[in-house]
């Protein structure tokens, strides 16, 4: 095996258990902002819905055809409809207020600084496929991993953002074995969703890991080839592999 490519939120860093409560939060404080900056002086309580509907429909579109919508453009739209237009300092604060309730739990896996480490001294190439919660900017997801100290230990790290595809379209895994250079045969996919990270893995030929954690949903149909629930189990699973 060669490479060892990982998810990012509840793999490696592990984030709110329930994404709908900071998402009310984060939509409560554009919301805010947009009533401030609108020329109509329009009601916060239509901010919301009408921004909670462009999310949803943004959200059935990214699971049917497995895309990356950026926040931005779904910001752009709600600016638009309400008479906001052009104001770059709005964008700005309103990607921020996104952003800022990520940050109420942050908190990095144990381990997980030396377990890149191990996984670098033994010269395995190491990766990075990371669905960007809400479509937010990858400056955002990197000023995570720059606060713990993450992101030297990868050789290639692919953000939904950036490539406009989301887990598990098997071209974003593909793109990150090419990054790699590592075919899927030899390499370990390690994830923390049966739906995005396993199901996308074994489709390409990888050999795919589930991380547990508390942020999950079941599926029988979708088997792993392995399950840790820390860094000693994949460092043994890895051992007794090669």
């Amino acid at each position: 095996m060669k490479a060892v490519i990982f998810d990012l939120g509840h793999t490696l860093i592990n984030y709110h258990n329930d994404w709908k409560s900071p998402e009310a939060k984060a939509v409560a404080n554009v919301s805010a902002l947009v009533r401030e900056a609108s020329q109509n002086g329009v009601d916060e309580r239509r901010i919301s819905s009408y921004l909670f509907s462009l999310l949803e429909k943004g959200r059935e579109r990214k699971a049917k055809e497995m895309v990356e919508i950026p926040l931005e453009d779904v910001l752009r739209t709600c600016f638009e409809h309400f008479s906001c237009v052009g104001d770059e300092n709005l964008m700005r604060a309103s990607l921020e207020a996104f952003y800022n309730v990520l940050l109420e739990k942050r908190e990095l896996v144990p381990g997980t600084k030396e377990m890149l480490r191990s996984l670098r001294d033994r010269r395995f190439r190491i990766g990075l496929v990371s669905d960007v919660a809400w479509g937010l900017p990858s400056c955002f997801p990197q000023k995570d991993m720059r606060h713990f100290g993450l992101e030297k230990c990868f050789d290639d790290m692919v953000f939904s953002t950036d490539v406009g595809l989301r887990k598990p379209n098997p071209r974003i895994f593909r793109m990150a074995l090419s990054n790699v250079g590592s075919s899927p045969r030899e390499s370990y996919f390690v994830g923390n969703s049966l739906q995005a990270d396993i199901k996308g893995a074994l489709d390409v030929g990888m050999t795919a890991v589930l991380k547990e954690s508390d942020y999950f949903t079941p599926d029988d149909n979708i088997v792993p080839d392995a399950r840790i629930s820390n860094w000693d189990e994949l460092r043994v699973l890895i051992e007794e592999r090669e």
